[in-house]
């Protein structure tokens, strides 16, 4: 039964989502990002409606509009990626895995929008895809990226990278914290099930650029962090709930 109510869900789900894609990819040729962003972030609303998984989302209207930014998150499951864009109500620029570029029709559409790819392991190619960043964030571009460098096998919080953080320093912005919880029951890495469910994201105090630049890098890591896991829910945050 759980196989069959998974198989559901992929099937609405891409039946809505790939044709999305495809209309996506023929705007970015003809229209720019201020033009079919908004349309953007509608349809993939109406793809969490339509999974019965319309995210809850808490404090946007905390997020500053007048700096530039960088979305920090948690990083549990494939459905961040199109979450962010659902959540998040300015224009952004994501840094994503170099390998989701090479998925059927995702990712020439990703890398027509102005995704960043990073390669995880290769120090050389990451700092230069952060160099990109920071060039966005200079034409006012906002940008998010996913500090723990790859999905949590678990659904918990992992260890930071420190090269976002870095980053951060070097550019000037403003840190976004995000906590996403929810998503790791719909569709984790060690599963092909598709299990919508509650989601909740919670945005955290903005880490203004005067604050960073006084912190060392360490301690920029862990307060982003403990902002982050301080807004998880209690599986997120490997609490018991009871």
């Amino acid at each position: 039964m759980r196989a069959l109510r998974s198989l559901y869900y992929w099937v609405i789900a891409l039946g809505y989502f790939g044709p999305v894609l495809f209309i996506l990819l023929l705007r970015t040729f003809i229209q720019k990002p201020e033009q079919y962003d908004p349309w953007l972030r509608r349809r993939v609303i109406t793809l969490f409606k339509i999974l019965g998984s319309e995210p809850t989302v808490e404090f946007a209207e905390t997020i500053p509009q007048d700096r530039p930014l960088i979305f920090m998150a948690n990083h549990s499951s494939l459905i961040d990626i199109p979450l962010l864009k659902a959540v998040i109500p300015q224009y952004f620029i994501g840094i994503v895995a170099h390998d989701q570029m090479n998925y059927f029709l995702y990712g020439p559409t990703v890398r027509r929008i102005g995704s960043i790819p990073i390669h995880r392991n290769n120090i050389r190619r990451s700092l230069k895809s952060f160099k990109t960043a920071r060039d966005m964030l200079e034409k006012g571009i906002h940008i998010t990226v996913l500090p723990e460098g790859g999905r949590s096998k678990d659904g918990l919080l992992m260890p930071f990278k420190k090269l976002p953080f870095r980053f951060a320093r070097d550019s000037n912005a403003s840190i976004v914290p995000m906590a996403i919880s929810g998503v790791f029951a719909m569709k984790n890495k060690g599963s092909l099930h598709l299990n919508p469910g509650q989601i909740v994201v919670r945005f955290g105090p903005v880490i203004s650029a005067e604050k960073i630049a006084s912190l060392e890098i360490e301690e920029l890591m862990e307060l982003t962090r403990d902002q982050i896991y301080s807004r998880l829910e209690p599986l997120e945050a490997g609490l018991d709930e009871s």
